[in-house]
Parts: structure tokens; C-alpha cells; sequence
């Protein structure tokens, strides 16, 4: 701290402890008797500008208070402030770029799901496209169905082993590449028709040739 005094008589608070000083805008210290001198002029005996002075007392403004207390203390003072407004920007700083990796994260979440929306449109446009040949394949069989056989009954079904041969190849109905060819198809047989076949080869190993012997004819 310092001693409060007139800045232009230099008279002492501490020694004439009645005699009041006074504090003006431009900051200087004028007592009593030096501001009342002043006080025609209305001018600041030391910097000449135009004077307006407050007591300095207990009642002085926060503002103008300060001036008169220990600077260590304000010191303290700022050094918490600038700590605290300096953990704010960390902290604000922290958070952008986390929001930063977070968007990152999702533009790249989000172009993995369009790629997968790509290609699962592209494998529905295939799929339409199968179930379409579908379609047009037992609408071309039942049409050659009823022109071949328009009289036939549910259980005369119109469909024989020549005519199984013949048709073409079935629209394969699954997306991976494992339809079987023509040649296969043409080879191809169900279980019932294999049976049938076994049942052909047996009749046919039965039946006994005529040699023009009585004993071995029979019907």
C-alpha cells in the first residue's frame, strides 16, 4: 500500500488524520484545502483537466475502492480468473473435437449404410427381374397345358417324361450361380420317376422270350 497524501502540498492523511482527501477523475490525491483553491478555476491544479473529485471515505464506489486495496490480492485474483477462463476453452475446445470424431463417425456409418442400400437395391431389381421370367415361364407352360390337353382332369396331369424332357431350362430362383445347365436337366429325374423306371426294368426282366417251345408260352 501506499500513503494517501495531497499530490500537491504533500500534507499526510496519517498525520493530519481531520483533514479530508479527496480522489479526482483523473486520479490524482488533492486535500481539502488545495481542491477548495481549485475549485474557482474548476481545474485540476496538477494536469489542468476539468475537475470533478469524491471524498475518499468508506463511501467510495467498488470501482474507485479498488485502487486503494493491496494488488496482491487482485493478482490472486486474476490468476483464478485466467485459470478458470482457461479450463473453459480446454474444455470447449475438448468438446468440438469430439463432436468432430463423432461426425466423422457417422459420415462413414452413413456410407456404408448407402452402399449397403445400393446393393440391396441392385439385388432387389435382380430378384424382380427372376420372379418376372418366373411368371412368364408357368404362364407359357400353362398355356401349352390347356392346348395340348384341354379336357384333362386335375389328376390327368399333362406332363410326361418326353415332354419334361423337352421343355426348357427352369429360371433359376436362387442369387447364387449354381442353375444347372440343359445337359443336366435332361438327365434330371424325380424319385417317383425313377421308380417307375425300376418298376419297367423289373416287368421287362420278367417277361420270358417264345422259342417255339409249348411249355414256355404263357400269357
Amino acid at each position: 500500500m501506499f500513503r494517501i497524501h495531497c499530490n500537491k502540498c504533500y500534507r499526510r492523511r496519517n498525520v493530519e488524520p481531520s483533514m479530508i482527501f479527496h480522489m479526482t477523475q483523473c486520479q490524482h490525491v488533492l486535500c481539502a484545502s488545495c481542491l477548495s483553491e481549485s475549485s474557482t478555476e474548476k481545474k485540476c491544479p496538477l494536469c489542468k483537466r476539468d475537475l470533478r473529485a469524491i471524498p475518499i471515505d468508506r463511501n467510495l464506489p467498488a470501482n474507485v475502492a479498488h485502487y486503494f486495496e493491496d494488488p496482491l490480492r487482485f493478482q490472486q485474483l486474476y490468476r483464478k480468473i485466467s485459470k478458470f477462463q482457461a479450463d473453459q476453452r480446454a474444455s470447449d475446445n475438448m468438446g468440438f473435437y469430439r463432436q468432430m470424431q463423432e461426425h466423422e463417425k457417422n459420415e462413414s456409418r452413413l456410407k456404408g449404410f448407402c452402399k449397403m442400400e445400393a446393393q440391396f437395391n441392385q439385388q432387389i431389381k435382380k430378384e424382380k427381374e427372376r420372379i418376372a421370367e418366373l411368371r412368364a415361364y408357368i404362364k407359357y407352360h400353362e398355356e401349352e397345358g390347356l392346348k395340348k390337353w384341354p379336357h384333362a382332369t386335375g389328376d390327368e396331369k399333362p406332363w410326361s417324361n418326353q415332354a419334361r424332357r423337352l421343355r426348357p431350362r427352369t429360371p433359376s430362383v436362387t442369387t447364387s450361380d449354381n442353375t444347372q445347365s440343359d445337359e443336366h436337366m435332361t438327365t434330371f429325374c424325380l424319385d417317383s420317376d425313377m421308380d417307375c423306371l425300376e418298376e419297367d426294368e423289373t416287368h421287362r426282366s420278367d417277361k420270358k422270350t417264345f422259342n417255339g417251345n409249348i411249355k414256355d408260352f404263357q400269357i
